[in-house]
C-alpha cells in the first residue's frame, strides 16, 4: 500500500473512531433520567414536568418529555397553584420582553440560548412559584 494510501486509511479510521466515541457518549447523555433533586433550586418545591402536547403534569421522568421542555417549581403555594400560574404567565408584545402574571412580580434570573429561568413573587406577600424552559 502506497505511504499516501495509509495516511489516507489511518485518518479515515481516526476519524471515524473519534465519531463513534462521540455519538455513544452523547446517546448515554440522553438516556439518563433526570434527578429533580439535581436541579430543584434550593427552597423549591418541585412540582413536575409539563407534557407539552397534552398539558398534563408529570412527576416522574417518560422519554416522551424529552426534548423541549418546562418544569414548574413552588415556594409557599402547592404544586397545583404553581403549575396554574405558570400556564397562565403571559409575555409582553413590545420589546423589552418580559414575563408578566396579574398579582405577580416576575423577574427573568437567566436566560440563555433555548433556555430561561423565571421567579415569580406574589405582590405583597412570600409566595413564589419559579419555572424554567428550554429544548
Amino acid at each position: 500500500m502506497e505511504p499516501r494510501r495509509r495516511v489516507v486509511a489511518l485518518t479515515a479510521l481516526v476519524v471515524s473512531a473519534a465519531i463513534t466515541a462521540f455519538a455513544s457518549t452523547a446517546i448515554a447523555g440522553e438516556l439518563a433520567e433526570p434527578d429533580p433533586v439535581e436541579f430543584t433550586p434550593e427552597g423549591y418545591t418541585f412540582c413536575g414536568w409539563r407534557v407539552l402536547g397534552t398539558g398534563d403534569w408529570k412527576m416522574e421522568w417518560d422519554d416522551s418529555l424529552s426534548g423541549a421542555y418546562l418544569v414548574a417549581f413552588a415556594k409557599g403555594m402547592t404544586c397545583r397553584d404553581a403549575r396554574r400560574n405558570v400556564t397562565r404567565v403571559r409575555t409582553t408584545q413590545t420589546p423589552p420582553y418580559r414575563p408578566i402574571r396579574l398579582g405577580y412580580r416576575c423577574k427573568v434570573l437567566d436566560n440563555d440560548y433555548e433556555y430561561t429561568d423565571v421567579r415569580c413573587t406574589k405582590i405583597g406577600a412570600s409566595r413564589k412559584f419559579r419555572f424554567q424552559t428550554g429544548s
